[in-house]
């Protein structure tokens, strides 16, 4: 039986494989599925010759699930230039994030990436500009209950998502990399000046400023259920960086804050996947890591590997259940956060009784 730390361990040194059984090949791709990893554990075994080590009852999962990831890295790159294109003369800056960015950068962290949602980031004085656009070129609104579109609008960094009504494709539209609510709100136009570079006309961050972002998408967040896929993006990133890039990442923090953020990054990436941290950025971690709970790095220790129940440490739901509440606690006041929970349970009482979609705007509404 594998525990969560094995797993972390493949990533690195894919060569246990040449031992695996069938059901330890098994057990791998349940667990891959779930992590959402099987197209890039695939990708990292061919890098390292060993793709001839999987047997045929789990290489067409593998093959699968990469003719997938494959697909959706050429789609994203369509869809990135095409938005750039529209939306370039109505936005100061289009700049895309995370997993598209990586493909349109042909990223380390692009390899075996998949995802469900392009994500993007223009100025929030021509969010109501950008979304009438585009609802008239054939993007709608995904339906939401009236709080939820409330949330979004009033106290979230995005607006409610957008789908493409014939392409499938959802569209995420940022105008900050944190909720405001928070109150940690960064200067976007600052940071994407300094830190954006365009490829082939499409708009992304600058690898430290990836890094940057992924970091506080990971660990300034209640949702760690990709976590474990979002930590081998953090690795990709920075494995084979010279020391200017480590040195860069705590830069933008001086400027941008989420230092801690970084941080904690850097010391779970070393710890998860033996990265070698330049000396001057280990004695930052070291003093850091002084300030910061030893609950607290524990908990995030465990979140931020997998979570299957055929490990031998489980999935420890109440560990993502305490991972939630941190979450939600950095996110919002105190005041905040009471009504929001006060709210959201009231209302699952409600749709248990009456459905789930008392709440739901009409398609009136949503025009």
């Amino acid at each position: 039986m594998f525990s969560a730390n094995d797993i972390a361990t493949l990533i690195v040194s894919p060569e246990h494989v040449e031992t695996f059984s069938l059901t330890d090949w098994n057990e791998l791709v349940f667990i891959l599925r779930k992590e959402k990893m099987l197209a890039r554990f695939y990708d990292i075994l061919e890098r390292a010759q060993l793709a001839t080590c999987v047997p045929p009852e789990a290489l067409r999962h593998f093959i699968n699930a990469r003719i997938v990831s494959r697909k959706q890295n050429e789609l994203a790159k369509k869809e990135a230039a095409e938005l750039s294109r529209a939306l370039g003369n109505m936005a100061d800056f289009v700049v895309f994030l995370k997993g598209v960015a990586y493909s349109v950068t042909d990223n380390a962290a692009s390899l075996g990436r998949v995802y469900s949602d392009i994500d993007l980031l223009v100025p929030k004085e021509t969010l109501v500009n950008v979304e009438q656009y585009l609802a008239v070129v054939g993007w709608k609104r995904k339906a939401l209950e009236d709080y939820d579109e409330m949330y979004y609008r009033k106290w979230a960094h995005e607006i409610p998502p957008m789908q493409h009504g014939s392409r499938g494709t959802v569209l995420d539209i940022h105008h900050n990399l944190v909720p405001i609510i928070s109150g940690r709100g960064i200067d976007t136009r600052a940071f994407v000046d300094e830190y954006s570079a365009t490829h082939d006309g499409v708009s992304v961050l600058t690898e430290s400023a990836m890094f940057f972002h992924s970091a506080i998408h990971l660990l300034f967040n209640e949702d760690m259920s990709s976590a474990f896929r979002d930590m081998t993006d953090l690795y990709l990133l920075s494995y084979s960086q010279p020391q200017e890039f480590y040195l860069d990442v705590l830069e933008i923090t001086e400027k941008h804050g989420f230092k801690k953020e970084c941080i904690l990054a850097f010391h779970l990436l070393s710890i998860h996947f033996n990265i070698k941290l330049p000396l001057s950025v280990e004695t930052s971690v070291n003093e850091e890591l002084k300030n910061i709970s030893i609950c607290e790095l524990k908990l995030l220790k465990r979140l931020t590997l997998p979570k299957h129940p055929l490990l031998a440490d489980g999935e420890l739901l109440f560990n993502q259940w305490l991972g939630e509440i941190r979450g939600h606690w950095m996110k919002m006041p105190l005041f905040v956060l009471t009504y929001h929970i006060t709210i959201k349970s009231c209302r699952t009482i409600i749709q248990s009784i009456f459905g789930k979609h008392v709440f739901l705007k009409s398609d009136r509404d949503r025009l």
